[in-house]
């Protein structure tokens, strides 16, 4: 079964948890606290629990803006970090903070993609 997301909610997600990074309130979760949150399915619903008021992920939570995104996050996530399991540093340069993990992974997820286009009418030459 094929699934469209939209590249707005993935962009969404990465300014969403850049905003904790920049707070430096968060700095304390762990790449174990975000791993073992994503081996549980259970990282948007921590993130959106845990860091209030600061954070906003009820659009990616199911049934949201973006429907069933969480499920299909948590499936992604669950499978990149199952390929990539302690090799966090090497690949994705990332060895202590664990939002700064998650910020890799969605990007991850993004150059996964396909079909992303500029928008010709914010560059027009190239």
């Amino acid at each position: 079964m094929s699934i469209t997301i939209p590249h707005s909610a993935l962009t969404l997600l990465i300014l969403e948890i850049n905003r904790l990074v920049d707070t430096g309130e968060y700095d304390a979760v762990t790449l174990a606290d975000v791993s073992g949150r994503i081996d549980e399915g259970t990282i948007l619903q921590f993130l959106d629990t845990n860091t209030r008021p600061t954070g906003t992920f009820q659009a990616h939570r199911n049934g949201g803006t973006y429907g069933n995104f969480e499920d299909w996050d948590v499936a992604y996530l669950q499978a990149m970090y199952s390929a990539y399991r302690g090799e966090e540093g090497a690949k994705f340069r990332v060895r202590n903070r664990g939002l700064c993990a998650l910020l890799a992974w969605t990007n991850e997820i993004i150059q996964q993609g396909a079909g992303w286009q500029p928008n010709p009418r914010v560059v027009r030459h190239a």
